[in-house]
C-alpha cells in the first residue's frame, strides 16, 4: 500500500540554523518507509518545521502544486516512476528563474547515473546508506543556496519596480525579458550619474568650507582678502544647506509624509520674495527679473500652505535662473475661473518636446549629465511638482528648445478677502540706557558660543539655559526678559514643552524657535506650543537681527 503523511514539527526547538531556513518546505520522496522515518527524525532534531513525505512517486506532482516545496529529497530507484522520470515531470512546473534544490538519494553511484541526474535537475547526491551528519549538512547548504537565490531575485524585483516607476513611458502590461534588461541598465546609468552628481554637490561645498576656513586662519591676510574668502565660505555653506534641504524635501514627498498646513495670507509678498531671493544672482548674470501682479490680485488673501507655496516658487525660479544665460525671467500670476494661475517664464535654453513629460521625475533631466557646469542636486523641479500636487494643483510647462520655457500651475482661490495690515507691538518700551534681556535656551556648546558672539553688544544682557526646565526657571526668576531664543530638541524638557509652560505665565513674551527641525509639521507643532517665530538652523546673523527688530528687541 502507498504510504504518505504530513508532519508539523514544534517551532520552539532550539537549532543552529536560521529561523527562515527552519520554516522551509521539505518534500521527501522514497519508496522505503524506514528511510523516510530516518530522514524525518534527522530533520526534527535539527529544528525544521514543515515536512511532507510520500512513498508513492506518482503523488509528487500533486504534492508539488499544493505544498510548493523549497527542497526535495528524491530517491532514484522507485516503482511506478523512478527519480529521473519525476524530475522530467517537474521541469515544466518550476517557474523560469526559480532555484529548486533536489537532493538525490541513491545507491547507484555510477558516473552515468550521476550525469543523468544532473542533466535532469539534481543539485546534489547522498549515497545510501546515509551518513546523517553529511545529510544534515547537505540539506542546510542547499537551503542556504536557495535562500540566497531568493534574496537575489527579490532585489532584482525591487530594482525592476523602481525602473518602472521612474520611466513610466516605457511601462507595458507584459514586459519582455529583454525590455526589462534594457530598463535595468538605463536605471543603473541614471543612478550612477545621480550619485556622482550628489557626491559632487556635497564634496564641493565641503571643500570650500574647510578650505577657506583654514585659509582664514592665516595671520598675513589683508582685510579685503579675509572679506573675499568669507564670502566664498558662506556661499559654500549655503550651497551645502540647499543640497541637504532638497534631499529632505524629496524624501518627505516620496514617502508621502509631508504635511500641508493651510492658512490665510497675503499673496503678493510671497511672489515678490521669490524674485528678491534671486535678484543678486540675476544681476551677476545680467538678467532682467520682474514680477507681474494683476490689478485684481493686489492685496489678495489666499488660503494655502504659505511655506510650501513659496518653496515651489523658489525651485521654479531657481531652475529658470540656472538655465538662463541671457535675457529675462518673469514671475507672476493671473486669476482665471476662480483659480490662481502662477507662472515663471524665462528666455533660457528650453527643453525638447520629447523630454517634457520627464523633467518632473526625480533625478531625471533632458540630459543625464545636464548639470555639468551647473550647481544643484537636480531635484528642484521634482520637488516643485510634488509640492504643487499636495496643494491641489499640477505643474506643467510650455517650452521651445533654444528659446525658453514657461512653468505654470493653478491653485483654487479659497479666500478672496482684502488684506488687513495689522501692527503688532512686541516687547516693552526701553529707556536709552536699558539693556535688552535675551534668554538663549540651547544645549549645544558650539551653538551657545556662536549665538552669544552674535549678540556680543552693550545693548544686550544674555541669559543661558542648557535645557527646557532651566529656561522655564530663568523666565520665572526674571520677569523682565524681553525675548527667548528656544532650541526645540533639548534634554530634561524639550523646547515645545518649555514654550508651552513659559507662555502659561508670560503670554506676551516673544519666543523664537531656533532649530534644526525644518518640516512644516515641526513648524506647526512649534506654533501650536506658543512660539511666535520659527527659524531653521544654521542661524545667520542677518536673520537673527531682523527677527530681533521685528519683535522690538533691537533698534532697526
Amino acid at each position: 500500500m502507498p504510504y504518505s503523511k504530513t508532519r508539523k514539527i514544534n517551532d520552539g526547538r532550539k537549532t543552529m540554523i536560521d529561523s527562515s531556513l527552519k520554516s522551509a518546505n521539505i518534500l521527501i520522496v522514497d519508496d522505503k518507509e524506514a528511510n523516510i522515518f530516518v530522514l524525518e527524525g534527522l530533520l526534527e532534531m535539527q529544528g525544521y518545521t514543515n515536512i511532507k513525505s510520500t512513498t508513492d512517486s506518482r503523488e509528487v506532482i500533486s504534492l508539488f502544486k499544493s505544498f510548493v516545496p523549497d527542497l526535495i529529497l528524491l530517491d532514484l530507484m522507485m516503482p511506478h516512476l523512478n527519480g529521473f522520470e519525476v524530475m522530467e515531470q517537474l521541469k515544466p512546473l518550476i517557474p523560469n528563474g526559480k532555484y529548486l534544490p533536489i537532493l538525490v538519494l541513491t545507491a547507484d553511484v555510477t558516473t552515468e547515473s550521476k550525469q543523468r541526474a544532473l542533466a535532469n535537475g539534481a543539485s546534489d547526491f547522498i549515497t545510501k546508506p546515509f551518513d546523517l551528519i553529511e545529510v544534515g549538512l547537505r540539506i542546510k547548504n542547499l537551503l542556504i543556496m536557495s535562500y540566497l537565490q531568493q534574496q537575489l531575485q527579490n532585489q532584482n524585483l525591487l530594482l525592476e519596480e523602481k525602473v518602472l516607476e521612474r520611466t513610466a513611458e516605457l511601462e507595458t502590461t507584459n514586459i519582455e525579458l529583454n525590455i526589462a534588461k534594457n530598463k535595468a541598465e538605463a536605471s543603473d546609468r541614471l543612478k550612477s550619474a545621480f550619485i556622482n552628481n550628489i557626491s559632487h554637490e556635497i564634496r564641493t561645498p565641503l571643500n570650500g568650507i574647510l578650505g577657506f576656513g583654514q585659509i582664514l586662519t592665516d595671520t598675513d591676510l589683508t582685510s579685503d582678502e579675509k572679506e573675499e574668502y568669507l564670502v566664498m565660505l558662506n556661499a559654500s555653506s549655503d550651497r551645502l544647506i540647499s543640497t541637504v534641504t532638497n534631499f529632505i524635501d524629496i524624501s518627505l514627498l516620496k514617502s508621502k509624509t509631508q504635511e500641508v498646513n493651510k492658512r490665510d495670507f497675503e499673496l503678493e509678498p510671497s511672489i515678490n520674495m521669490a524674485a528678491q531671493i534671486f535678484l543678486k544672482a540675476c544681476q551677476l548674470k545680467n538678467l532682467d527679473i520682474s514680477v507681474e501682479i494683476p490689478k485684481e490680485g493686489e492685496s489678495l488673501i489666499v488660503n494655502t500652505d504659505k511655506e510650501l507655496l513659496e518653496k515651489a516658487l523658489f525651485h521654479l525660479v531657481g531652475n529658470a535662473v540656472k538655465f538662463t544665460e541671457h535675457g529675462f525671467i518673469k514671475i507672476g500670476f493671473e486669476i482665471k475661473n476662480g483659480e490662481i494661475a502662477f507662472y515663471v517664464t524665462d528666455s533660457g535654453k528650453g527643453i525638447a518636446p520629447e523630454f517634457h513629460g520627464q523633467v518632473f521625475n526625480s533625478f531625471t533631466q533632458e540630459d543625464t549629465f545636464m548639470t555639468r557646469g551647473y550647481e544643484g542636486s537636480g531635484l528642484g523641479l521634482s520637488i516643485a511638482s510634488g509640492i504643487v500636487e499636495l496643494l491641489g494643483g499640477k505643474v506643467d510647462l510650455h517650452s521651445i528648445k533654444g528659446k525658453g520655457s514657461t512653468f505654470f500651475f493653478s491653485l483654487p482661490i479659497i479666500s478672496q478677502a482684502s488684506a488687513v495690515k495689522l501692527t503688532t507691538h512686541y516687547g516693552k518700551d526701553h529707556k536709552a540706557d536699558d539693556k535688552f534681556k535675551i534668554l538663549i535656551a540651547e544645549d549645544d556648546e558650539f551653538n551657545i558660543y556662536y549665538i552669544n558672539m552674535l549678540l556680543k553688544d552693550e545693548l544686550y544682557e544674555i541669559f543661558n539655559a542648557g535645557n527646557g526646565r532651566e529656561a522655564v526657571e530663568i523666565c520665572e526668576k526674571n520677569p523682565d526678559i524681553d525675548i527667548v531664543l528656544m532650541d526645540l530638541k533639548m534634554p530634561v524638557m524639550d523646547g515645545f514643552e518649555a514654550t508651552s509652560v513659559i507662555k502659561s505665565f508670560r503670554k506676551d513674551l516673544p519666543i523664537i524657535a531656533v532649530t534644526a527641525f525644518s518640516s512644516t509639521e515641526d513648524r506647526k507643532k512649534a506654533m501650536n506650543a506658543g512660539c511666535d517665530e520659527f527659524i531653521t538652523k544654521p542661524l545667520k546673523k542677518e536673520m537673527l537681527m531682523d527677527t530681533l527688530v521685528k519683535f522690538g528687541v533691537m533698534v532697526p
